[in-house]
């Protein structure tokens, strides 16, 4: 039971902390007020920062700017889902004061509105088209550029929106920012910056479905793989103490046990039957 105690109280470290945060007054971040201040001098702007930073609510202050002037913003996402939810999402936060539109592979609903929520491919086929109508053009998840198969839908967007538009590219798990700003400002031939942000804001932790156990953290505290997750790969099996009960030599062992017994039964119990057979050839023979 010592080793079941354990494993509780580790799982309870790993836990601890997740739930709904108290609530406190909301502070706009430096690398937030940056990326703003770029865009409403009609700067590009590259954000990378990690999930949960508030990249979005960069994308919504800028809106809130473009929309006080009567201009249109466009914002565009890798998945069908996601973008349905950002439909749900701005339709609260903008209206009923300003339209918003939703344009996907399966739903067409006011495409003409004043901020647009798109898939990327949907947006680069209105590019193909000649429709680049929209001030604020936001690429949301933008790494997809460097996607094997859906790669040039990012690129050709952005190659395609006009220099009098301006871009603002999110993701949390770019690595070559200052290449792909390089790219983008030579394609573009107008500036890009870049508006970083490495400090995690919502900590990460690491953990491990374990059948026998239920949720585990995947490493101790020193940051070594946990005992429980190493034994499970290595084919270890232990009881409710921690105590070893078997591996793949025991398992193994314990087959070849089974196979011997099996295999000297058979034997004995062939010599029992026919012991007069060969006793009979024995005495036949010379």
């Amino acid at each position: 039971m010592m080793k079941h105690k354990a494993i509780e109280e580790s799982r309870e470290r790993f836990l601890s902390g997740i739930g709904v945060p108290g609530k406190a007054p909301f502070v706009v971040d430096d690398f937030q007020q940056s990326a703003i201040a770029n865009l409403a001098a009609g700067i590009d702007t590259l954000v990378v920062a990690p999930t949960g930073s508030g990249k979005t609510y960069i994308a919504i202050q800028a809106m809130r700017d473009l929309l006080e002037k009567g201009q249109h913003a466009i914002y565009t996402t890798p998945l069908k889902a996601l973008s349905n939810t950002k439909y749900s999402e701005f339709q609260q936060t903008f209206g009923p004061d300003h339209s918003v539109g939703l344009l996907t592979g399966d739903r067409k609903i006011e495409g003409d509105s004043d901020i647009v929520i798109a898939t990327t491919e949907i947006y680069r086929n209105e590019l193909y088209r000649g429709h680049g109508r929209y001030s604020l053009v936001i690429l949301d998840e933008v790494h997809y550029i460097a996607d094997p198969q859906r790669g040039a839908v990012w690129e050709e967007s952005i190659i395609l929106t006009p220099s009098s538009s301006t871009l603002l590219m999110l993701s949390a798990s770019i690595s070559n920012a200052e290449e792909i700003a390089s790219w983008i400002e030579e394609t573009r031939n107008k500036e890009c910056r870049i508006v970083q942000k490495v400090q995690r804001p919502v900590e990460l932790r690491y953990g491990f479905l374990h059948p026998k156990w239920g949720v585990i953290p995947l490493s101790d505290e020193k940051g070594h793989l946990s005992p429980e997750v190493a034994h499970y790969y290595s084919g270890v099996e232990l009881d409710m103490t921690g105590t070893r009960v078997s591996g793949p030599r025991e398992r193994g062992a314990r087959g070849r046990d089974r196979h011997e017994r099996s295999d000297r039964g058979g034997r004995s119990g062939s010599g029992r039957s026919g012991s007069g057979q060969r006793g009979s050839r024995g005495r036949g023979r010379p």
